[in-house]
């Protein structure tokens, strides 16, 4: 386990192992406000969780070709919108069915889905990532209800976040291979993004930015990926409390349960071997922290996409 930086004091936190899943790649915690169950994938085994009532775990295997990407709470309590390799669908767990939405990367290859959020005013946000994680392919699209994907943003290797503060008037996005966070401002009534900043950067020893969540007061929380810690930052960027984890590579965060006061984090276990997977043996498991903040309730996302709007893209 690397130091952290000193102007980030660490946390007392009480941190619990919720579920041992044993991922490859844990990832898109979602504590769904309309049923009370959390639900979390394994990007890699393309696997869903659930974790609900008496803290029982339901796992699916999700036919769709993997790497997962994320999940957004969808219309009703039990339906989510999934990402895949092949676009965006609604999944029903009741029914355990999957239909489809939209596909706004269809024409490149080697691009997949990545981490998305649904803002206060109800659009949907969703990262895409070069696949091979080399080439500054990835890009931000932003999905209006009614209305096709538009591209927000690109120029990224691989995109991670993205949240939003309180207010819906700031979004954040982890721009995680050049080890920082951005900040844009966000209207309500419109998909653009303008007076895109630098957040916050990484020190190597940091590891990389990857999902992040926001708290009732504007603090932004973010994963380390193979930092060993959770980073919460104020809403100017200052680092204001560090939380020690026991895995390397936390990957993505959500709050949840009674008042929204439980961080919930996920972890991988990916190309983790020998000496290092002894040391981190929870790598892949599901953790609970409290951290003495509470969150904000995510929003459910209503599709409704106008015909053939999926083929109005602007990538060929």
């Amino acid at each position: 386990m690397v130091p952290a930086p000193m102007s980030s004091p660490a946390s007392a936190a009480i941190i619990q192992v919720v579920a041992q899943t044993h991922d490859l790649l844990g990832e898109a915690p979602l504590w769904h406000p309309l049923d009370g169950c959390l639900y979390w994938l394994d990007l890699v085994g393309a696997r869903l969780h659930r974790l609900a009532a008496q803290s029982i775990v339901e796992t699916r295997q999700i036919d769709r070709p993997s790497p997962l990407g994320s999940i957004v709470a969808g219309p009703v309590a039990g339906s989510l919108i999934l990402s895949a390799l092949d676009g965006l669908w609604l999944y029903e767990w009741a029914s355990n069915t999957l239909e489809p939405l939209c596909h706004p990367e269809a024409p490149r290859d080697g691009i997949s889905y990545n981490d998305a959020k649904v803002d206060r005013a109800g659009r949907l946000w969703i990262g895409t990532s070069d696949l091979a994680e080399q080439e500054p392919r990835g890009a931000l699209w932003c999905w209006t209800p009614g209305a096709p994907p538009v591209l927000a943003d690109a120029g990224f290797t691989v995109v991670n976040g993205p949240a939003f503060s309180p207010d819906g008037c700031t979004l954040y996005l982890s721009d995680s291979v050049d080890r920082r966070i951005l900040a844009y401002d966000l209207a309500p009534d419109a998909s653009r993004l303008t007076n895109r900043r630098v957040f916050a950067v990484m020190a190597e020893d940091e590891g990389y930015p990857d999902g992040l969540t926001v708290d009732t007061d504007g603090g932004v929380w973010v994963a380390h990926w193979d930092g060993w810690r959770i980073t919460r930052f104020s809403p100017q960027g200052e680092r204001s409390l560090r939380v020690p984890m026991p895995a390397p590579r936390i990957t993505s965060l959500t709050f949840g349960g009674d008042g929204l006061a439980t961080l919930f984090a996920t972890s991988a276990r990916l190309e983790l071997e020998g000496p290092m997977l002894q040391a981190a043996p929870l790598s892949g498991s599901l953790f609970a922290v409290d951290v003495g903040f509470a969150g904000v309730a995510e929003r459910p996302f209503m599709p409704s996409l106008p015909k053939r709007a999926e083929e109005d893209r602007p990538f060929r």
